[in-house]
């Protein structure tokens, strides 16, 4: 009787052998398609402890899963909700953007480049706006090294609202606009009254750096004689060194400065379209070093350099006011300090011309 058949064929060690290597084919294969089901760059292995949501188990090096096939995701699902929440949070992040640059447009940089204009205090106010008529008629035409305007003869008048009018041209920037307004503070003081006026200093990288003065922007006058418009059309230095327009001047106004001041200098002072003043009329290195309570102090001491010049310039400018506005009020145009200036070019027979050609 034959001897019966085990239950398991026995396997020669050659086939043994095939069985390893269609074994070893399969896996390579099966890896493969796992790598291409799940985009091309395998299952992502994450150490242990450190995974992100989702991802938490970790493959093994020699760990294969078994090739499947991912459910397309509804439009509802975490995918969505992911973008969903994307979207809202760059809203959101758009949204602070604008209200930061919104609250900050405009306010200068706290790296001490820009100056903040302040109210000038009542001490400083009183002692510009209201200088005795000593100290003018002590300083008269004052140092030689004040530059006089010039006087123009057989002009049509400049009438604003209805007066006899000036118009000026400045910029917070300029060193040389700080020094005038000085003289034209004073000078338009004795004809009328100031409000609003704020400080300021000019620029900290122009000549002269730091001037103390103040400022047009915010300032109103008022006048029984005349009536002024002064324009801050520029303002101050961009850390780029540009001087920005603040200000744009009307068409009345573009055409006096093309007529009187060709050139495009600051400042400049029309007075009635009869005297006028084309740059500084003295150079802004007098007040180097000196504060705004300082200068203003010394107005009261007709000796002082500085004052000699402020109140010297101012005594020109008054003489022109007078020039235009028939003479009043008396107590100033009759004054010896007004009535003392007199040079080559800023004479008292150019004044009587003046008057003249008005009242033709």
């Amino acid at each position: 009787m034959a001897a019966d058949k085990p239950d398991k064929p026995q396997r020669s060690g050659a086939s043994k052998q095939r069985s390893r290597r269609v074994s070893g084919s399969v896996a390579a294969q099966t890896s493969a398609r796992n790598n291409r089901s799940h985009g091309g760059g395998g299952r992502r292995q994450v150490p242990s402890g450190s995974g992100r949501a989702g991802h938490s188990a970790r493959l093994g090096p020699t760990s294969f899963a078994p090739p499947r096939r991912r459910p397309r995701r509804s439009e509802g699902g975490p995918k969505a909700g992911l973008f969903a929440w994307s979207a809202i949070f760059l809203v959101l992040i758009t949204v602070i953007v604008v209200v930061v640059v919104s609250q900050t447009a405009g306010k200068p940089p706290t790296n001490n480049f820009y100056y903040t204009p302040k109210r000038v205090p009542a001490s400083v106010l009183h002692e510009i706006s209201d200088v005795s008529i000593a100290s003018y008629n002590g300083v008269g035409s004052g140092l030689a090294a004040i530059t006089a305007p010039s006087v123009l003869t057989g002009q049509p008048a400049l009438i604003l609202t209805g007066k006899p009018g000036i118009f000026g041209l400045f910029g917070e920037f300029c060193p040389f606009c700080a020094a005038e307004r000085w003289a034209v503070i004073t000078s338009l003081s004795r004809f009328g009254t100031f409000s609003g006026l704020k400080t300021m200093q000019s620029s900290p990288r122009d000549t002269d750096p730091k001037t103390q003065t103040f400022e047009f922007a915010t300032a109103e006058y008022s006048s029984p004689y005349i009536s002024a418009k002064l324009l801050e059309m520029f303002g101050q230095d961009k850390p780029t060194g540009r001087h920005p327009v603040i200000n744009t001047p009307t068409k009345v106004e573009n055409d006096l400065i093309r007529r009187y001041d060709p050139t495009g200098t600051i400042p400049f002072f029309d007075v009635g379209n009869a005297v006028v003043f084309s740059g500084a009329s003295y150079s802004p290195a007098a007040l180097k070093g000196l504060s705004r309570a300082t200068i203003a102090a010394g107005l009261s001491h007709p000796s002082n350099p500085v004052t000699k010049l402020i109140l010297g310039a101012s005594n020109y400018l008054s003489a022109g006011i007078c020039a235009i506005d028939g003479g009043k009020p008396g107590s100033v145009c009759s004054s010896s300090g007004v009535r003392g200036v007199d040079d080559q070019r800023f004479s008292r027979s150019a004044i009587n011309r003046i008057r003249g050609d008005l009242t033709r």
